[in-house]
């Protein structure tokens, strides 16, 4: 039985996209009137790229540029990280993770088909945690004499809200503590 949560599920269907050549200061109203934190940069149908606030923060206000004069082809954050709709949500959380990123486009067969945000997934969190709980006081029974450890991040493979513990200074997983030095 499967019990993971696919991308698919989670995503947003809708994805705003533009092509390379829009100007900054349009984007960035349309992103404003549709309450969004960034658009997919799409060329020949294709997604390229991604531009985020952070891009416009960092390329067009930080450098004093006319948003006007700067296109999005030259903030936009590329290569673009992609995933499918197949896949976990904990392997996502894994991906943005390990390239520190909130957003990742979702394409099928080539195609964009939505986005998934750290906020998406952090929403089915509450739901998660439950779960958690429920299996962590079930352990506990069949292990009273264990010391429950804190929930985090790993800080190996990003696993978000599960049972870390401390091994030479950094929280990780009971699977990537077994796998350390120093760990059990």
């Amino acid at each position: 039985m499967e019990t993971e949560i696919k991308v698919g599920e989670a995503m947003e269907p809708s994805v705003i996209t533009v092509g390379p050549d829009a100007p900054a200061d349009e984007v960035t109203r349309m992103m404003a009137k549709k309450d969004i934190g960034s658009v997919v940069v799409v060329e020949n149908g294709k997604p390229i790229g991604i531009v985020t606030e952070r891009d416009f923060c960092f390329g067009v206000v930080a450098k004093n540029k006319m948003p006007s004069k700067v296109k999005v082809k030259d903030i936009m954050s590329a290569p673009l990280k992609t995933i499918g709709p197949d896949t976990t949500l904990k392997q996502a959380s894994r991906l943005m993770a390990k390239h520190n990123i909130r957003r990742l486009p979702v394409i099928d067969k080539g195609v964009l088909v939505g986005i998934i945000t750290n906020k998406d997934i952090l929403a089915i969190s509450p739901q998660m945690i439950e779960i958690l709980e429920e299996l962590s006081k079930m352990n506990a029974e069949l292990h009273s004499t264990r010391e429950t450890p804190e929930r985090g991040t790993c800080e190996v493979c990003g696993d978000l809200m599960v049972p870390v513990y401390e091994v030479d200074g950094i929280y990780v997983c009971e699977s990537c503590k077994e796998e350390k030095p120093g760990g059990e």
